[in-house]
């Protein structure tokens, strides 16, 4: 256990009816050398008991609790006792495919330089029935470009070098919804990421618990760590076709294109014309837009 290769963090509240099935998903991978760190987060569910549960079973399994806080808090305290020299993530409620270590160990090994890898996933929505993960990209380049506006990577798949993310500052405390994305974009300062093309989890919507005031709250935290992003671009001279912008001008474009979920909105004749040529010249934000519309939110 001195020499742990990958720490697994799996953040806990309220998780009992997927909990266990989430938690053999990574008891049984192939990939043997990890620790599974399971934080609970105040549950006041079985949550705690079935954690407990595992702790007994087998050695690998560290248990953590605190009162409620909150998934950017919890992280932050599983990543402080963490071993390993990758950490792997988890939902409660998602589960990972058997090679799904193996497969991401293998990605870094391959190329130096490597500081995050996910992958593409199964999603279950609320009917039970699995949809297509439509955001996925999987090189640096198209990762990178699709970082600018939208995040990428699936929370539950990514696996990570500690050290790189320690280097610029691991999850923010101040990012209480987006702490993924603006973990992510840093990351992609560090080295290079990517995901693989392999469905290696499976994922659960949560969107039917997300009340319109979240939804406002989740995107506002969403464009504030995207204006860094944008920001820190700029002053690197990371140039590509958003750089024309100013960062008013890409923070309005972004709410404009976000403003199904926004309480202060940007409407189309509030752009100016980069704007909107830039937005017309997306192919994806047009997509998502067009997709809006027809479903009647804007």
């Amino acid at each position: 256990m001195n020499d742990v290769l990958v720490s697994v963090i799996i953040p806990i509240y309220n998780a009992e009816d997927h909990l266990e099935k989430s938690v053999e998903s990574i008891l049984n991978q192939e990939f043997k050398n990890f620790e599974i760190i399971l934080i609970n987060d105040g549950s006041t569910d079985r949550s705690k008991e079935i954690c407990k549960k595992y702790k007994l079973k087998d050695n690998r399994v560290i248990y953590l609790e605190t009162e409620h806080q909150g998934l950017t808090g919890a992280l932050i305290k599983a990543l402080e006792v963490a071993r390993g020299k990758f950490i792997a993530r988890q939902d409660a409620d998602d589960f990972s495919h058997q090679q799904r270590l193996k497969k991401q160990l293998n990605w870094f090994q391959t190329k130096k330089g490597r500081v995050l890898c996910g992958s593409n996933c199964n999603i279950i929505n609320e009917k039970g029935k699995l949809r297509k993960n439509w955001s996925i990209k999987y090189s640096h380049k198209n990762i990178v470009n699709r970082l600018n506006y939208t995040n990428c990577f699936v929370h539950s798949s990514v696996m990570f070098l500690r050290e790189a993310a320690k280097r610029v500052g691991g999850y923010e405390i101040s990012q209480k919804y987006s702490q993924d994305y603006d973990l992510w974009w840093k990351l992609t300062t560090q080295g290079e990421v990517g995901n693989l093309k392999d469905k290696m989890v499976t994922i659960r919507e949560r969107f039917s618990s997300i009340s319109i005031k979240n939804k406002n709250n989740q995107t506002e935290d969403f464009l504030k760590s995207a204006t860094k992003f944008f920001k820190y671009r700029l002053e690197n001279k990371k140039f590509n076709k958003f750089n024309k912008l100013n960062t008013q001008e890409f923070n309005e474009l972004l709410r404009f294109f976000y403003n199904d979920k926004l309480e202060y909105k940007i409407k189309f004749k509030d752009l100016n014309l980069k704007q909107i040529i830039l937005f017309i010249s997306n192919p994806y934000m047009i997509f998502r837009k067009s997709i809006k519309l027809l479903r009647g939110s804007l």
